[in-house]
């Protein structure tokens, strides 16, 4: 009788081995462990780009990217603020989800500890992670470093008097950096490992002409003329094909590695810049070039050349990468965003999804153009692709309703005469938990944070 119960126990440990090792096999078969490179452009327009319909010049290596992948067409993002929009790219949530609402104002303005992100998704499977961001705003004091093992900001080390000084005089390098330096601390990281990755590069080129590209770039270009605002404009697409050029040196630095064909590559931008349209020249309200985003997917096993026309949003960038990287659906059940592999594998209709931004800040914005962009009131918006509703909270008599069909650029304000698509998107609107909740007044930032964003013209 105690031999058969010894077989018996021999034999079930045995059956219990095999199924664990069964398991672990089946695991590792349904986990393919690429690496991944997240690439986010700071306040850039798609339509300024050659694969969006913009000029060739401006981005090839972002054009070739798109070719060998896929590109969305109709992407949004959450907010055209950079704290509050990467957020949302990192953790696949909105804004009322996560809890980072403002890049000052209001006291949400960091990530909670409680919101989980991708560095730390990726962290806990085993990944090596690192980021490389090049401004303030992008960086740890608003809770975007959370599960990052290195999180350069090194930029940042320079003392608040040496940002702006006695006279008011704002040096803006202290609080970014250009693309150049940002692209050679990324390389050397890349070059100092060999396991598994996730990698951020954020650029901030675009959004300030105080980083302009070096002097034997910029001597390729005619020097820029018209008038004030026209120069800026030649000068925000010579910046974007500077911060493109960077790019191209992380690819062919991954590609000669043998590393790019493992790995899945995201470009997004965190949202766009007003250039005078709207009367508004910088960023942080909602017409659709300042929250349509480009994005850009390419991964190993998915087809090359595509373009979808479906509306998405930057929340579904980080399930669509854990899917992706086989990471189990369990990871994003939290996530306000859905995954993009059937669109990605040309499968499936139109999910019919719509999209959520706000601007909570109550707004005024140093112009380069030599004017104030000020908008005293918070903004929330939904939209199907097809209408967008644009509410203002304090005035709400100056709330906005558009058909982006037939009026893409949103010229013809149609609240008053379209009550059925109104009430239909206002609707939609109420059924989220929108509204800033928490403290207002100046929230938590210190007088050394407030300087660098003075610095970076807030």
């Amino acid at each position: 009788m105690r031999s058969v119960r010894l077989l018996l126990t021999a034999s079930l440990v045995v059956l219990a081995v095999a199924i664990a090792f069964a398991f672990y096999r089946s695991g590792r078969r349904a986990t393919p462990r690429h690496n991944v490179l997240l690439i986010t452009l700071d306040t850039t327009r798609a339509d300024h780009l050659g694969c969006y319909g913009g000029p060739h010049s401006v981005s090839p290596r972002i054009d070739r990217l798109a070719a060998g992948g896929v590109l969305f067409e109709n992407t949004y993002t959450t907010a055209a603020v950079t704290p509050v929009s990467h957020a949302s790219i990192l953790t696949g949530q909105y804004p009322y989800t996560h809890g980072l609402r403002v890049l000052h104002g209001l006291g949400n303005n960091r990530l909670p500890d409680s919101a989980v992100t991708l560095a730390e998704i990726f962290k806990d499977a085993g990944y090596q992670t690192a980021a490389f961001v090049s401004s303030f705003p992008a960086g740890s004091r608003f809770g975007l470093g959370q599960g990052f093992d290195t999180f350069d900001e090194e930029f940042l080390q320079q003392p608040v008097d040496q940002i702006v000084d006695s006279s008011g005089t704002v040096n803006a390098e202290q609080s970014q950096r250009r693309a150049d330096a940002t692209t050679d601390l990324a390389l050397e990281w890349l070059g100092g490992g060999s396991g598994h990755f996730f990698l951020w590069v954020h650029y901030n080129d675009p959004h300030d002409v105080q980083i302009v590209p070096p002097l034997q770039f910029l001597q390729q270009f005619p020097p820029p003329s018209g008038t004030r605002a026209e120069q800026l404009r030649e000068v925000y697409d010579v910046e974007i094909q500077y911060m493109d050029q960077q790019i191209g040196r992380v690819l062919d630095a991954m590609e000669g590695a043998g590393r790019l064909e493992d790995t899945v590559v995201v470009i997004v931008s965190d949202h766009g810049q007003g250039l005078g349209d709207h009367n508004w020249w910088t960023h942080g309200i909602l017409y659709e070039e300042q929250i349509k985003a480009p994005l850009i997917i390419r991964a190993p096993g998915v087809p090359a050349g595509r373009r979808v026309q479906y509306l998405v949003r930057t929340i579904d960038i980080a399930p669509t990468i854990i899917d992706l990287i086989g990471l189990g659906a369990q990871r994003h059940a939290s996530m306000d965003g859905a995954s993009l592999v059937p669109m990605l594998k040309g499968e499936g209709a139109d999910p019919g999804y719509t999209a959520y931004a706000d601007s909570v800040n109550m707004l005024t914005y140093g112009s380069e153009a030599g004017t104030f962009d000020q908008k005293n009131d918070m903004l929330f918006a939904v939209t199907d692709g097809r209408w967008k509703y644009i509410l203002h909270m304090i005035r709400e008599n100056e709330s906005e309703l558009y058909d982006l069909k037939e009026d893409p650029h949103e010229l013809r304000n149609l609240y008053a005469d379209r009550p059925g698509e109104l009430e239909r998107l206002r609707k939609n609107l109420q059924a989220r938990r929108f509204e800033p909740r928490g403290e207002r007044g100046p929230g938590a930032l210190s007088d050394e944070d407030l300087e660098r964003l003075r610095s970076l013209g807030y």
